[in-house]
């Protein structure tokens, strides 16, 4: 967390007295908690449903950025590649002829020789955006109309390519995209990392979808190519670090609708990941979307009720109303999580939950930082972010990066 921004506050809590922040952490866990078990209707309404696909299941092409070996690496990628379907192309893109992640390519094309498998290797760059510098060299060998744009961490089910086309028998779809889940998670950190996804950012997606709000999340989007060529493809989101969002947008502004697929795909997170990887990449997380909704991002303190009466509890001692308020609303958030959880397909984890007054601090912390100064560590490279969400990156050697950047030949394509 930016100390600044944490000691700011504290010493803000603190001045404004007993009776406002006992009234503020009052408000704020009451809402937390009418929200909490809002989601659970929302969740029956939108993870129930089951879309009936097109009788013509349209071709697909899969694209796939790639760097490094990431835990599970193999099962995500064979998830795509194994699609009960009768017609889609996977195209996997590396920047690099050493990078860790082909030889887990090169044992799927092995063990699928029937599969339409291809991969590129190009260190082209047409913007800041690592990820879609990477699948951006290998756009020009998609041949479907139907563009399907996933992280490299993700896991699907054999009917997800089936279920997800569904809305786009509609003409007036453009884009579909995907609820996620974060996996079974490994250690305290992993655990955190966790919670972070499915017991605050899924409940706050599902209810915002619920209500009729229209987002596109990266864990997986499908796109009418015909649309995405129109918006500007790849070009148009090259140097946004939230391209997801920056593509739903530019979808709507064109005039199409984006629709939820009723399958809720599965995140893995990192194995090895400790508290300051996983605490930077929710602050990440959480300064992106305060550039990409101010609004909503400053609204959302009314969800950090229990920290909120936490701080309250210790500044100014034991009040047995507000502890009882704050004990509810753990109990709301943990039913919320877990019916949600149910209702996506995953096993419920009771054990995560004894995590969730720590996981409410940290989300906390991280939503403070956010206001911080806007800058992101991405993959090892450290970023500013301008206020409309794009990148620039910071060079401590002084590299020009405003300099026009041309999409490089493919160094390989191995077909």
């Amino acid at each position: 967390m930016d100390w600044q921004v944490a000691l700011l506050f504290l010493l803000t809590a603190y001045a404004v007295g007993k009776a406002i922040l006992t009234w503020a952490a009052y408000a704020t866990a009451a809402f937390s908690v009418v929200f909490a078990l809002a989601c659970i209707p929302a969740a029956f309404r939108l993870l129930r449903r089951r879309l009936r696909p097109p009788e013509e299941l349209p071709p697909v092409t899969i694209l796939k950025p790639l760097k490094g070996a990431d835990r599970r690496l193999y099962d995500n990628l064979a998830s795509f590649c194994r699609q009960d379907y009768p017609r889609f192309q996977v195209l996997f893109a590396v920047a690099s002829c050493d990078d860790e992640a082909l030889p887990v390519v090169d044992r799927l094309r092995r063990e699928l020789p029937d599969r339409d498998i291809q991969v590129v290797i190009s260190n082209g760059r047409i913007g800041c955006n690592p990820k879609i510098n990477n699948i951006s060299n290998a756009y020009p060998l998609a041949r479907h109309g139907i563009l399907l744009l996933s992280d490299s961490d993700i896991c699907v089910p054999p009917d997800f390519l089936r279920r997800s086309v569904a809305p786009l028998s509609d003409p007036r779809v453009g884009l579909v995209t995907c609820f996620y889940r974060c996996a079974e998670a490994r250690g305290l950190w992993g655990s955190l990392e966790a919670l972070s996804v499915n017991a605050h950012f899924l409940l706050q997606a599902v209810l915002a979808g619920a209500l009729g709000m229209r987002f596109a999340m990266g864990a997986a989007i499908l796109v009418r190519r015909r649309v995405f060529d129109r918006i500007g493809g790849f070009g148009a989101l090259a140097d946004h670090l939230a391209d997801d969002f920056a593509l739903g947008a530019a979808v709507e502004r064109a005039g199409y609708r984006i629709e939820f697929s009723d399958v809720v795909v599965e995140s893995v997170p990192p194995e090895d990941e400790g508290l300051a990887d996983m605490f930077r990449h929710q602050v990440r997380w959480q300064r992106t979307v305060r550039l990409c909704n101010p609004a909503g991002y400053c609204g959302s303190f009314l969800l950090h009720g229990f920290s909120l009466a936490a701080l309250a509890l210790l500044f100014f001692g034991w009040n047995g109303r507000l502890a009882a308020l704050a004990a509810v609303l753990l109990a709301a958030k943990a039913l919320a999580a877990l019916t949600v959880q149910f209702l996506s397909g995953a096993p419920p984890r009771l054990s995560a939950l004894a995590l969730l007054p720590l996981s409410e601090w940290l989300a906390f912390g991280a939503w403070l930082s956010g206001f911080g100064l806007s800058s992101v560590l991405w993959r090892g490279q450290t970023y500013a972010l301008l206020p409309d969400g794009r990148l620039i990156p910071a060079d401590p050697a002084g590299t020009d990066f405003r300099e026009p950047l041309e999409p490089a030949a493919p160094v390989a394509a191995k077909t």
